[in-house]
């Protein structure tokens, strides 16, 4: 390459850095500390490095949803997405996002970072400063989104429980873990020590109860070959996109968010001991091919509530959703998700 043309490279390269905007979306009701670093770090940046930033603090339900919309609609793939919350603000700001030409880019504000985890960022000692003032550094990918659809008992679409899932959505006792986890810390939320332990302290008391939930499965693979379950009873399905869940659980310790495909993870409906014994092979990610535990790649299925009078509980990316009958299907490449390596 000449020196010209290197400069003329170099020229364009730099006048894009220098249009590229970010918008973040604050999520309001984040940790104090969290909201504390994020104001802390921006006060530290430069006059000029702040005039590409704009900070967005959320107001209502759904309202981090309806900004990430907003700012698609103006400013398409000029603006970067800067996802400023918790598991709960990245799914909603991907579900509005989906399709479009905006890239989200979420940066460790939350407790547990599932979804953080997956893409390769953690904090690692690295401060909110580190990661804003090395935002150029993106590099965008397109990721797959989990579409979940919810039917009640007469086969009618339920779409304020249907949308799209960017992590892990599950069926089973991991939802009712995740229920009493929320309740945990919603109890003491200045608690680190809680924040941490809830999900694993939750699981454990709540293995010593009712773990049946009955439900038939038919899933559609990799290799186009239809698989059904044999039973109608079980402890819980996930179907991940990302690898971790739950404040670091690895149901999926294979999945990738860009393979067009999902990780599908079953376990039957066990014993107390058999329960105990495999709950901490499920948070390291070390359950595959133990007894009682079924994997599958996958690209759609079905998940359908034997009992006309009951719907299933599940939730998606730890949002609560109910259906008798749900449908997932793999879309690849729905979403840009813009990453930076530290």
């Amino acid at each position: 390459m000449t020196l010209s043309i290197w400069f003329t490279t170099y020229l364009k390269i730099n006048n894009q850095l220098m249009e590229q905007r970010y918008l973040f979306i604050v999520n309001s009701r984040s940790n104090p500390s969290m909201l504390a670093e994020l104001d802390n770090a921006i006060a530290r940046l430069t006059p000029e490095e702040r005039t590409r930033l704009e900070i967005r603090y959320t107001q209502y339900g759904g309202h981090a949803g309806d900004i990430a919309i907003e700012a698609s609609q103006q400013h398409g793939n000029k603006i970067v997405v800067v996802s400023c919350g918790g598991d709960g603000t990245v799914h909603e700001i991907s579900n509005a996002l989906a399709f479009r030409p905006t890239p989200m880019l979420c940066l460790p504000f939350g407790t547990g970072n599932d979804f953080i985890r997956s893409t390769g960022l953690e904090r690692k000692k690295k401060t909110m400063y580190d990661y804003i003032t090395n935002l150029d550094k993106h590099v965008v990918t397109p990721i797959d989104l989990i579409r979940i659809d919810s039917y009640d008992c007469m086969g009618s679409h339920l779409p304020m429980w249907s949308c799209y899932c960017n992590n892990v959505s599950s069926i089973g006792l991991d939802t009712k873990v995740q229920a009493m986890a929320k309740a945990k810390v919603l109890s003491k939320p200045k608690s680190k020590m809680v924040r941490k332990t809830a999900y694993l302290t939750s699981a454990l008391k709540l293995l010593t109860g009712d773990r049946s939930f009955h439900f038939k499965y038919q899933l559609e693979l990799e290799n186009g070959e239809i698989y059904e379950g044999k039973t109608d009873s079980y402890t819980l399905i996930s179907i991940c996109n990302g690898k971790y869940y739950g404040g670091g659980f690895c149901p999926a310790p294979d999945a990738s968010l860009n393979d067009g495909l999902a990780d599908v993870c079953v376990i039957d409906d066990v014993t107390l001991p058999r329960a105990l014994n495999l709950i901490l092979k499920y948070k390291k990610g070390k359950h595959v091919g133990k007894e009682g535990i079924s994997t599958f790649r996958c690209t759609s299925g079905i998940i359908t509530s034997t009992d006309p009078s009951y719907e299933l509980e599940g939730n998606y990316d730890g949002e609560d959703f109910f259906g008798h009958r749900i449908r997932f299907e793999v879309f690849p490449g729905a979403l840009n998700l813009a990453t930076i390596e530290l």
